[in-house]
C-alpha cells in the first residue's frame, strides 16, 4: 500500500477518476471539485492538496482539500490501512485541517484516526444526506415561472447568498456571495421563480460526467410554504435532464425535516448519508 500525492487536479483526476466514476453519484461533490480546478477556478489563495493510496494496483482510498474548507476523503471498502497513511501524510507535512467530510463510515474513521493522532477533539458539526434524481415528479406549480437571475436584481441575490451560507452551512468558511452570484449569472447556471419578482432561487454546477448538482436552493422567509422551492428546484432539475444529464444530487441538512420531504416529493432518492466533522483543540 502507498500514498501518492499531486501537484495538479488534472494529475489527480488522471489516478482517480475511473475509480470515483463507478459510483458517478455518491462521488459527485469529489469529482465536481477537482473538474472545477482543473478548469482554473480556484477556491483560495492556498494551493489545493490531493492525494490517493493504492493497493495492488487498485487506488483505494482519495483525499483532497481547497484551503480553507475541510479535508474531503472517500475509502474504498476493503481498504484496512489506506487512512491511515492520508493522517500519516498530512501529519508529518504539518497540515493544519479545519475538519473532514465524507461518507459516514469513512468520516468518522478519519476523525478518529486524526484524534489519536493529534489529540485534537472532533465533533460532528453536521449530518448530511445525499439525493440523486434521474426523473422529475413535477409539484403543483405556485404562480410563476423559472427563469434565469439577471445583473438587475444582483444585490437581492447577494443578500440570499449569503442567508443561504447562514442557514445552511453555518460555521463553514464563508464563501464571497458577490463572486458567487457574479459567476453563476454570467454562466446562467443561477435561477429564480418568478412571480412578480423573485421569490426563491437555485443553482446549479459542479458537472461530473453524466450529472450535475443542484445547490443554493434558497426562499426568504416571507415567501416560504407557497410551494417556490420545489418548483424551482423540480424546474431546474428538469432542464438538467434536457440537456442531457442522466441525473441531479444535492445535499441536505438531515436536521431540516422540511427540505428532505420537499425533495424527495419532486424525486430525489436518498443514496448516502455524509458527515461534516470539525477538529478542535481541546
Amino acid at each position: 500500500m502507498n500514498l501518492r500525492t499531486f501537484d495538479r487536479a488534472d494529475q489527480f483526476l488522471d489516478a482517480v477518476e475511473a475509480t470515483l466514476l463507478v459510483h458517478e453519484a455518491e462521488n459527485a461533490l469529489m469529482l465536481g471539485i477537482a473538474r472545477r480546478l482543473c478548469g482554473g477556478y480556484a477556491y483560495g489563495p492556498e494551493p489545493a492538496f490531493f492525494c490517493c493510496v493504492e493497493q495492488d494496483g487498485a487506488v483505494v482510498a482519495m483525499a483532497t482539500r481547497t484551503p480553507p474548507h475541510n479535508l474531503l476523503v472517500r475509502e474504498e471498502r476493503g481498504s484496512e490501512g489506506a487512512l491511515e497513511l492520508v493522517a500519516d501524510h498530512l501529519q508529518a507535512v504539518s497540515s493544519p485541517l479545519p475538519g473532514v467530510h465524507g461518507m459516514r463510515t469513512c468520516a468518522q474513521r478519519f476523525a478518529e484516526i486524526w484524534s489519536d493522532l493529534t489529540g485534537i477533539d472532533a465533533a460532528i458539526s453536521m449530518e448530511q444526506r445525499l439525493y440523486r434524481l434521474t426523473e422529475v415528479t413535477p409539484p403543483k406549480a405556485p404562480p410563476g415561472a423559472l427563469r434565469p437571475a439577471t445583473r438587475e436584481e444582483r444585490e437581492q441575490l447577494i443578500a440570499w447568498v449569503a442567508a443561504f451560507v447562514d442557514e445552511a452551512v453555518g460555521g463553514a468558511p464563508h464563501p464571497n456571495p458577490d463572486e458567487v452570484v457574479d459567476r453563476l449569472t454570467s454562466a446562467g447556471d443561477l435561477v429564480v421563480w418568478n412571480d412578480d419578482g423573485a421569490r426563491s432561487m437555485a443553482g446549479v454546477g459542479r458537472p461530473t460526467e453524466t450529472g450535475i448538482s443542484i445547490n443554493l436552493v434558497y426562499t426568504p422567509p416571507e415567501h416560504r410554504g407557497k410551494g417556490y422551492a420545489s418548483a424551482c428546484v423540480a424546474a431546474l432539475s428538469q432542464r438538467q435532464l434536457d440537456r442531457g444529464r442522466l441525473f441531479c444530487t444535492l445535499f441536505t441538512d438531515l436536521a431540516n425535516s422540511t427540505s428532505n420531504a420537499l425533495y424527495q416529493r419532486i424525486g430525489y432518492r436518498p443514496i448516502a448519508d455524509f458527515l461534516e466533522i470539525r477538529f478542535r483543540n481541546s
